[in-house]
């Protein structure tokens, strides 16, 4: 991978840290797509069950790369386009991953870092994190972090951050919704603690589920999601897994894949 991250893969949990320390680890267009070439690679291996994102340094991630993003003017619309698909895309791949994933936050996490945050099944942060969506006092759009922002908290909230574009505390996230758990700087190893235990559930459901709620929340609450949730328990309780799964508890021991 890129010297913009650094990848490493232990009992069975994926670690992808950001390693732009001097820059906050910032965003820009190679960095986004080592993201996204991790991800892929991650998503692929079957050995890899939990993906944990984090950053080096002082903060997990300050959003988009300004040095950057001051070079876009003298690009033309379709190569700023690239630039901007590029880092929307870094989120998406997270987002889109097929198994669980935490995000180990500490330091700052600002506008497109809370994004990759979000973008994250679990996002666990030190009671010293700093949080912001400060884009509309630097004259930008937060738009990578726009669509798990809304699925967090809810677009009423997710306006009033946007156009606020103040900075906030882990207690003030937590209170929010946008983070899971706070613990102190000393005890984020609670990350580790949360991938093991997501190590027990059954990969194929854990995939199946994270496929399905986006697509089920899509939907009317009626027969139409009633139809697709019938269909996908009729298929998944003859699966190999499923099999395993209910043999395990009858006779009392773990199922295979959480041996």
């Amino acid at each position: 991978m890129g010297a913009s991250i650094h990848t490493a893969v232990e009992d069975g949990i994926a670690i992808l840290t950001l390693k732009r320390d001097k820059e906050m680890n910032s965003l820009d267009a190679a960095t986004a797509r080592a993201v996204c070439d991790a991800i892929a690679a991650f998503a692929s291996d079957p050995a890899v069950r939990v993906l944990v994102l984090a950053g080096e340094g002082p903060a997990f991630s300050a959003g988009g790369d300004f040095n950057w993003v001051l070079q876009w003017p003298g690009l033309a619309e379709s190569e700023r386009r690239i630039g901007a698909e590029a880092m929307m895309g870094a989120v998406q791949a997270v987002y889109d991953f097929p198994k669980p994933s935490i995000a180990r936050v500490h330091g700052a996490a600002v506008g497109g870092g809370i994004g990759l945050m979000l973008a994250c099944d679990y996002a666990i942060v030190a009671s010293t994190a700093r949080f912001g969506l400060t884009s509309a006092r630097n004259g930008l759009l937060a738009a990578i972090a726009i669509p798990v922002l809304i699925e967090a908290v809810g677009p009423r909230v997710a306006r009033q951050l946007l156009i606020h574009g103040g900075t906030f505390d882990a207690v003030e996230a937590e209170r929010l919704g946008l983070v899971d758990r706070v613990v102190e700087p000393e005890a984020l190893e609670a990350v580790n603690t949360l991938a093991r235990e997501l190590k027990l559930g059954a990969p194929s459901v854990q995939a199946l589920v994270k496929k399905l709620v986006p697509a089920i929340d899509a939907l009317p609450h009626d027969s139409r999601s009633a139809a697709v949730l019938s269909r996908h328990v009729a298929e998944q309780c003859v699966t190999a897994e499923a099999l395993e799964g209910m043999q395990a508890f009858l006779d009392k021991r773990k199922p295979r894949w959480a041996v």
